[in-house]
C-alpha cells in the first residue's frame, strides 16, 4: 500500500530536504521515525528537495507499507515521534503507481524579504534587506521578473552543473508588499537547484540599480552562471505549496 504524505517543516537546523550522511536532513528524521513504526527500514521518495535552511509549507513524500492503520492514526504516530520542526499535515492512501514526484504538475515558491530594522527573531524566517525602499525601484523589480517568465534555459541560474536539461517554464512571478514585508510568489513546473535564490538576487541588484533589464536578459541568454554571481539567503526562502491533478 502506498501512503502520501505533505509536512510542514522548520528548515533552520536541518541540511535540505534530502538524506545526506552524517548531517541531519528532513528526509533522514522520518525515514528514522517510520522505520522505528514498522520494525524494518523504510525509504521515502520527496516530491522536491530543498537547501539547508530553506523551510517548507506544503512538502509531499510518499511510502510503501504494510502496516494496517488508519490514515489519522498513522498521522498521529508520526507526530508524536517526529522532531518538533517537522510535522506532518496529512497522510492518505494513493494508487501504486503514483508517483509524488513525477506526478507533480506545478511548484510554488515564496521568497520573503524585509525591508525594515533588523529583528534577530525573525532572522532565520526571512532576508533581512541591507538597503531601504528609499534606494530601491519597486516598478523596476516588476519589470524585471518578466525577464523569468515563460519557457527558458536557466543554466546561468543554477548552481549544479550535472544536469541535463535545464529548460524550465515560470508560469508567474507575483509580488506582495505589506509595509515593509515582500513577498515574491513564483509558480513553475520545476526549479533547478537554488535557481529561485539567484534570480532573488538578481532582481534585487537590478532594483538597485547595479544591473538593467538588458543586462538580465543577456545573462538569461547567456548559458553561464558566472553571468549571475548573486544568490540571495535559503532563510528566507519557502517551498509554499506543489501542485496535482
Amino acid at each position: 500500500m502506498r501512503i502520501l504524505c505533505s509536512c510542514a517543516y522548520d528548515g533552520t537546523n536541518f541540511y535540505g530536504f534530502q538524506i545526506q550522511p552524517e548531517l541531519r536532513t528532513v528526509q533522514g528524521e522520518i525515514e528514522k521515525v517510520l522505520t522505528q513504526i514498522h520494525k524494518y527500514p523504510v525509504s521515502i521518495v520527496g516530491a522536491s528537495r530543498t537547501d539547508a535552511k530553506v523551510h517548507a509549507l506544503n512538502q509531499y513524500f510518499h511510502f510503501d507499507t504494510t502496516l494496517n492503520i488508519s490514515q489519522e492514526n498513522l498521522k498521529k504516530a508520526l507526530n508524536s515521534l517526529l522532531p518538533d520542526d517537522i510535522y506532518i499535515t496529512e497522510c492518505k492512501v494513493v494508487d501504486d503507481d503514483f508517483h509524488c514526484r513525477y506526478q507533480s504538475t506545478m511548484k510554488e515558491y515564496h521568497y520573503i524579504i524585509d525591508f525594515g530594522p533588523y529583528n534577530p527573531l525573525y532572522r532565520n524566517y526571512r532576508y533581512f534587506y541591507p538597503f531601504s525602499l528609499e534606494k530601491f525601484s519597486f516598478e523596476i523589480l516588476k519589470e524585471a521578473s518578466k525577464v523569468f517568465i515563460g519557457k527558458h534555459d536557466f543554466k546561468s541560474f543554477t548552481k549544479t552543473k550535472t544536469y541535463k536539461n535545464t529548460v524550465r517554464t515560470i508560469y508567474n512571478i507575483d509580488f506582495e508588499l505589506q509595509n515593509n514585508l515582500l513577498t515574491i510568489k513564483f509558480i513553475g513546473d520545476g526549479f533547478l537547484h537554488h535557481m529561485v535564490r539567484i534570480i532573488v538576487a538578481m532582481m534585487l541588484s537590478c532594483a538597485q540599480g547595479k544591473y538593467s533589464i538588458s543586462d538580465l536578459k543577456q545573462i538569461l541568454a547567456g548559458k553561464n552562471r558566472q553571468l549571475a554571481p548573486e544568490i540571495a539567503p535559503p532563510y528566507g526562502l519557502y517551498l509554499y505549496k506543489i501542485y496535482y491533478d
